[in-house]
């Protein structure tokens, strides 16, 4: 299939082909779904091809031979010139049966939650913004986070992806600034970006009236493995990450609206230039510059927020606060 005229089938194309690569243990078929330039955004690195996402990926099925890919939702918006942009929420179980990126088998049954952002054309993915909580997984793995941290610090890492992070970094705080007050409340359904450009400043930057209304009081975040029920608690866990990581400026890259079960999911991807002004994650509080990148989830029934799920990567802004330590 090289067009997809509506949302329903660019869903059931991510859903299928994940479950080709990934349960049925096929990574060859990584080069036959993403394009041969394809380009993989993480915070903690950059692959560039098909070639070498299926060499991640057979890499990855042998560390954790039973991992499973669980797609949760699978939000998709229209791009220009006939292509989609998906927004898929994973959980994946697997038991760490082989070497992984970290050390050797533990033996440990982990969980790991990921959002994956594609654009897909032609039937090829050309592009991916990947999050995953990668602190989450080095303590489930039995770890310890500060060590496998400095390691990963002490690595070299490629010019590219340090010149991507500089670069990103720049582009959000040079970026035109939006109205501090807006004219009228986003609606959600007419002007997604916007709502959720209100919500994210208002939980990371400047909190505010329409924020705080935009959530039911029994809203439930999952912010990775963290559980956060109640509206009030929602804003108190957002409170403590805004001491630890000031964010100067944030960008809403994207942002699609899918209805579902009674109401909306709206998936936005989101980055930052944030201070690493206090402690965060026991390292005490450096000044380091910090390129955040993160993708939202919201559940919205009665025009408000019953269900929220946020990931970005804890283990990354380690390794930048401790490489950042290291620069002379």
């Amino acid at each position: 299939m090289t067009d997809y005229p509506n949302s329903e089938e660019i869903v059931d194309y991510i859903l299928r082909i994940t479950r080709e690569i990934w349960e049925d243990r096929n990574p060859d078929l990584v080069m036959r779904y993403y394009g041969p330039e394809a380009r993989i955004h993480a915070l903690g690195g950059i692959m560039q091809g098909a070639a070498a996402v299926t060499e991640n990926t057979r890499a990855m099925q042998a560390a954790f031979p039973d991992r499973l890919v669980i797609g949760e939702d699978v939000v998709c918006s229209p791009l220009e010139g006939g292509a989609w942009l998906s927004s898929h929420r994973i959980r994946s179980p697997m038991t760490s049966r082989g070497d992984n990126a970290y050390g050797p088998a533990t033996g440990k049954k982990v969980t790991t939650h990921v959002i994956a952002d594609c654009v897909v054309r032609n039937g090829l993915i050309e592009k991916e913004w990947l999050v995953r909580d990668n602190l989450s997984l080095v303590r489930q793995l039995g770890l310890d986070p500060q060590e496998v941290a400095l390691h990963e610090a002490a690595r070299r890492h490629p010019d590219e992806h340090s010149r991507w992070l500089d670069d990103e970094r720049r582009r959000v705080l040079d970026a035109p600034r939006p109205p501090s007050d807006p004219a009228s409340s986003p609606e959600p359904q007419q002007d997604p970006l916007g709502f959720a450009r209100e919500i994210l400043l208002g939980v990371w930057q400047r909190p505010s009236e329409y924020c705080e209304a935009a959530y039911a009081p029994y809203a439930v975040l999952s912010d990775s493995d963290r559980e956060v029920a109640g509206a009030s608690e929602i804003f108190s866990h957002y409170a403590a990450l805004r001491e630890s990581l000031k964010v100067l400026r944030l960008s809403v890259d994207h942002a699609g609206l899918q209805a579902r079960g009674g109401g909306w999911t709206l998936a936005a991807r989101w980055t930052a230039a944030a201070e690493h002004s206090r402690e965060f994650e026991e390292l005490p509080a450096t000044r380091a510059p910090l390129f955040l990148m993160g993708i939202s989830h919201w559940w919205l029934t009665g025009g408000r927020v019953a269900r929220e799920w946020t990931v970005f990567d804890r283990l990354a802004l380690m390794e930048q606060i401790l490489r950042h330590g290291k620069t002379p």
